[in-house]
């Protein structure tokens, strides 16, 4: 038997691997679909609450509407079960919320981050403020009153004030 020299260095095999480009396209979309649901949910949560004087000082009814108007102005307020409430973002839900038990007292919140602002009470989220007289109100034991062109939310300490509340803006 002979034995060939070769002045060949490097008689490997080279393999060249292609990467399908559809996995990386699924990759990215699939990423981009997760940063999409991330920042939806940081600012449902962000905490930002509506100025509620400037809520309250808007008129609800302007003097030049029909009597039919004024009638459907008058009824963009309403008492509201606490348990549709989110008490961090001060928002009608619609649906029954999370509830929160903070030393036997319920609060309710949106999400798991409404969860431990209103455990740990951050920015004394637990709190709200009557519009009427502009005091401390625990939003658990409140009447809470919705707005309903905004969604937004008040907080009373009596029905006595809510229903004085809805009626001063009826117009």
């Amino acid at each position: 038997m002979k034995r060939i020299h070769s002045n060949q260095k490097n008689n490997a095999i080279q393999v060249v691997a292609i990467k399908n480009p559809v996995r990386k396209i699924y990759q990215v979309s699939i990423a981009i679909l997760f940063l999409l649901l991330l920042s939806a949910v940081v600012l449902s949560c962000s905490g930002k609450k509506k100025d509620v004087a400037e809520s309250v000082t808007q008129p609800t009814v302007e003097t030049s509407q029909t009597a039919n108007e004024a009638i459907i102005s008058a009824q963009n307020y309403e008492i509201v079960p606490n348990e549709k409430v989110c008490m961090v973002n001060d928002r009608f839900m619609g649906v029954s919320q999370i509830p929160i038990d903070v030393n036997g007292t319920t609060y309710y919140g949106c999400c798991e981050n409404c969860v431990e602002k209103l455990q740990k009470n951050l920015d004394d989220v637990r709190f709200g403020s009557n519009p009427l007289n502009d005091t401390k109100v625990d939003k658990a034991s409140a009447i809470i009153v919705q707005d309903k062109s905004s969604g937004s939310v008040f907080y009373f300490a009596s029905i006595v004030d809510a229903q004085s509340f809805i009626n001063k803006n009826k117009g």
